[in-house]
């Protein structure tokens, strides 16, 4: 449960980077911050958000380490759409399913591919050979096996992590996992392993992300090119096209989306019970995630170009991701209750329309009177 050893705190002591390791697989040497444990049990990642899931922490500290400025990357796209699939029952789900790509990390040359290996062997080769391409690995993983998690010997639950060198003499990986309580250090093979292999989790300690057997899966960040400069001509176009997208005809993404599940909830109630309200709350999760990342992204641009309306809008968009953490809440609630109704879920729901419908109309308003002046520090 991991206490520094000796080297570890020297070198945070002295701030000197960590010394190679023979016959370690590394990509680089270890972040800035050499502790194993984050203070007080939070995260090492400046830019951590209490809205995201392991989804956005860990895709974003992959970017972090290639140089990049994970909230640009993350949070300048704003998308929500149906889900392409089964919405399945774990923590990182995203609608998009297989083809994340297309919904992550928008606006940027960043390819997302989902990996799913036959079995243990093929899982740990994947593993190797992408560290060898200068490719952190980001791994599923059931915290019920994980000595460093709050769900050890407790809680079956899926997650994801970050696997940053392997050391094949002594049979054990370097991982990190961002999300509090943070963690970074070894972990033998045979662990990690169990970890990746027992992603049944049906288990009844977590109703809400049950039911799922992503066993082995890893997730490929890779970037395919510069990040994109923050100007102010960049800017307009990234908020002009995730505005158009919201707006888009015939209802495929944006707040119609969520309008038509909501008209559906109560249907789904008398058919298939508090599943129904089970998959409201994870599906609510991604998108109060990228809707506060895309928050955060428009409040440092508009300081950063002394644009206190887009700072404004920014203000309201964050007031829809902290309507969704209301509505997934209500859900939550509702699927635990002995009789799930519709009704308290339904109203949160209309009222994360209303302020989507104003967040829209702010940033409408800030595309208006756009001028694209260089105020750019």
């Amino acid at each position: 449960m991991g206490r520094a050893d000796t080297g570890d705190t020297e070198r945070a002591r002295t701030r000197t980077p960590a010394a190679r390791q023979p016959g370690l697989t590394y990509i680089c040497p270890h972040h800035r911050d050499c502790s194993v444990n984050a203070p007080a049990g939070g995260s090492f990642v400046s830019w951590y958000d209490d809205l995201s899931s392991c989804l956005q922490m860990d895709i974003g500290y992959v970017l972090e380490r290639a140089g990049w400025d994970p909230v640009q990357a993350l949070g300048a796209g704003w998308r929500f759409s149906a889900p392409t699939g089964p919405v399945e029952s774990v923590e990182y789900f995203h609608p998009a399913g297989d083809r994340i790509e297309e919904y992550f990390c928008l606006h940027h040359p960043v390819s997302l591919r989902w990996h799913s290996p036959r079995d243990a062997a093929a899982a740990h080769h994947d593993v190797v050979a992408s560290l060898a391409r200068g490719v952190l690995p980001v791994v599923a993983v059931n915290n019920y096996h994980l000595p460093f998690r709050p769900a050890y010997h407790d809680v079956h639950a899926a997650h994801l992590l970050v696997v940053t060198g392997y050391e094949p003499e002594r049979e054990v990986y370097r991982i990190v996992d961002p999300m509090p309580p943070a963690h970074r250090g070894d972990l033998p093979r045979s662990v990690l392993e169990e970890a990746r292999s027992s992603l049944a989790v049906d288990d009844a300690s977590d109703p809400f992300f049950a039911g799922s057997s992503p066993a082995w899966r890893w997730l490929e960040v890779r970037t395919t090119g510069p990040q994109p400069t923050l100007s102010l001509p960049w800017l307009r176009e990234v908020v002009t096209d995730n505005v158009a997208s919201m707006r888009g005809t015939g209802g495929a993404e944006g707040p119609a989306v969520l309008a038509r599940l909501l008209d559906e909830l109560p249907g789904r109630i008398r058919r298939e019970g508090r599943r129904a309200l089970q998959e409201m709350y994870v599906l609510g999760w991604p998108a109060q995630a990228e809707t506060s990342l895309h928050s955060t992204f428009l409040t440092r641009a508009g300081l950063r170009f002394e644009r206190p309306d887009l700072v404004e809008a920014a203000r309201w968009v964050d007031l829809v991701a902290h309507s969704w953490t209301g509505l997934r809440v209500g859900s939550a609630h509702g699927a635990v209750a002995d009789h799930p109704a519709e009704h308290r879920v339904t109203a949160l729901g209309r009222r994360l329309l209303v302020h989507w419908e104003q967040s829209l109309q702010r940033l409408e308003d800030v595309l208006t009177h756009w001028e694209d002046k260089p105020k750019e520090v």
